[in-house]
């Protein structure tokens, strides 16, 4: 579970823009993003965090745009970085550190021109110091271990020149946090999937350096993926802190706002995270595709919206990110939140519309997705030949994907297979899928995965219901709460089941909790018009 959640987590490393042929130096854009934005000059920006890694050069502002570029790559800003390493070069084109710079800021969109800036660094080894020198070599062993991202010896030959480097340089930050990306369990690692097994290498990061946001902002990542948010709240807070102008900062104080201190002081850091993105977005006159996290920030907006009850703010959020271009496998998979909140609405036209369309691309992960979830559509309209027809094409789709990349979509594919045999009269046989796919949400912590499997949940426990099998729905509904005992969702869920037994003392007070979360609630929430209408009635058990 911790390699399958790392592929998520770590998507826009892992997927390769659709495009990836090799680039030519002259090319007009790397991966989806035009040559000229990323070429663009730009000024000492304040408010991004600070880091320095002295590198070779006589121009003290090089130096400058060399250490803005390092603060913007290790918070995913592969656009600035970018410009900011290239400005350096325009003050000493002899700075080989700026190419192996640029070697990270490209590789995330296009892997052609990471290993052709590693070149350009190559080509100056001789007149480096020794530590740049073992920079770019390890850089280099990383480079060919996500070439060939199956082998195991490549990778653990990365890995080993990271330990060789800090035993040269034991008290080198730079080192530390690069070794502590290196402990995820594929060469793709960048901070996002950190388990604890990385945390001794960004505390004593953070230990030689205080202040340094990278160790605080990785941190977050590793406390928060590891199950533990309260621990990671801290870290956050501190990220935020030191880098007030981060987009991604602010992101990430939402994810584990969500967790701790509740849905509403999430959504706050998420649209400040919002606004910074679109004055971005605009003060530069680039199109909000552009940038990767965009689209990643709306979508936990909007499913934090759902999670309230605020079902128009949350579809208008939707629409937006849909209407986005994609450019990556998981880019296209991860539009998959739309057609998911339209079966989540019982809209199941238009979430079978939504999911066929996921069908229609070049991304093999989404067209997985797309089949199952357009299974599951047909499915609630009692369209089961035409729901088994959609897994066989989900089936055939999965045969195909990487090791890797099955993890991501088996939630999807096995959900669908076990409400097929749940709809046929084969419990047994649905029982044991279902409990499996339950172990799988529940293992999966990291933020995207655990609101998603909050929604996953709750549409099993309600198929359940729907299908007559109480015992099933009982027991997905206890799971539910256990993931999110303060979603109002679980308390409705809740509240059916004890209707449905004749506790109706313990409907009620399920009712109540959900009524009260769901008090910023659209007026006309279908959950709360239910919830009036068999109060109302004062009857529970014939209704439910």
């Amino acid at each position: 579970m911790h390699r399958v959640f790392l592929v998520v987590a770590a998507c826009f490393l892992t997927c390769h823009s659709f495009a990836q042929e090799p680039t030519p130096a002259n090319h007009s854009h790397i991966g989806w993003v035009p040559r000229e934005f990323l070429e663009r000059p730009t000024t000492i920006q304040k408010g991004i965090g600070s880091l320095h890694e002295k590198v070779s050069t006589s121009s003290k502002q090089a130096q400058l745009f060399y250490d803005q570029g390092l603060a913007y790559l290790h918070s995913y800003i592969w656009i600035e970085a970018a410009r900011s390493f290239h400005q350096a070069l325009r003050l000493d084109p002899k700075m080989g550190m700026a190419y192996v710079g640029l070697s990270y800021a490209y590789s995330p969109i296009d892997f052609a021109a990471a290993n052709e800036a590693l070149g350009m660094a190559e080509a100056m080894f001789a007149g480096l110091s020794a530590r740049e020198q073992e920079r770019i070599k390890i850089r280099r062993l990383q480079l060919t271990a996500m070439l060939h991202s199956g082998s195991e010896a490549e990778y653990l030959e990365f890995r080993s020149a990271l330990d060789e480097g800090i035993s040269q340089y034991p008290d080198d930050a730079e080192f530390l946090l690069l070794r502590g990306n290196a402990q995820e369990p594929t060469p793709f690692g960048d901070g996002q999937g950190c388990m604890s097994d990385a945390i001794p290498f960004y505390e004593k990061a953070l230990k030689l350096e205080p202040g340094n946001f990278a160790a605080e902002h990785f941190l977050t990542h590793c406390y928060e993926n590891s199950g533990h948010p309260e621990d990671s709240l801290r870290y956050a807070a501190e990220y935020v802190r030191l880098a007030p102008m981060i987009p991604h900062a602010h992101h990430m104080y939402g994810h584990v706002l969500r967790r701790t201190k509740g849905m509403q002081q999430a959504i706050a850091q998420f649209r400040i995270a919002d606004t910074l993105e679109r004055n971005y977005f605009r003060q530069n006159n680039f199109p909000p595709a552009i940038d990767w996290h965009h689209a990643h920030n709306l979508s936990l907006l909007a499913s934090s919206y759902q999670y309230l009850g605020q079902m128009k703010e949350a579809e208008r959020i939707y629409r937006q990110v849909v209407a986005l271009p994609v450019h990556s496998d998981y880019d296209a998979f991860n539009r998959k939140d739309w057609p998911e909140f339209l079966l989540d609405r019982g809209r199941y036209q238009e979430a079978l519309r939504a999911s066929e369309a996921m069908t229609e691309g070049p991304s093999p992960l989404a067209r997985t997705a797309g089949y199952s979830l357009a299974g599951s559509a047909l499915l609630a309209m009692k369209e089961q030949n035409q729901a088994k027809l959609k897994l066989d094409q989900a089936d055939k789709e999965y045969s195909a994907l990487a090791a890797a990349d099955k993890g991501s979509v088996r939630t999807y594919t096995e959900t669908l297979r076990a409400q097929l045999l749940l709809s046929a009269g084969r419990r047994d046989e649905a029982l044991g899928i279902f409990q499996k796919v339950s172990a799988r949400i529940a293992a999966a912590n990291g933020p995207d995965a655990w609101i998603q499997g909050v929604y996953q949940l709750e549409r099993i426990a309600e198929g359940a219901r729907k299908a007559g099998d109480w015992e099933l729905a009982e027991q997905f509904t206890q799971v539910l709460m256990d993931r999110a005992g303060d979603y109002p969702g679980s308390h409705f869920a809740a509240a059916i089941v004890f209707g449905h037994k004749g506790d109706s003392e313990a409907a009620r007070k399920e009712f109540s909790q959900a009524a009260t979360g769901w008090a910023q609630a659209d007026a006309d929430l279908g959950e709360m018009r239910e919830i009036r209408r068999i109060e109302a009635k004062g009857s529970f058990r014939d209704d439910i």
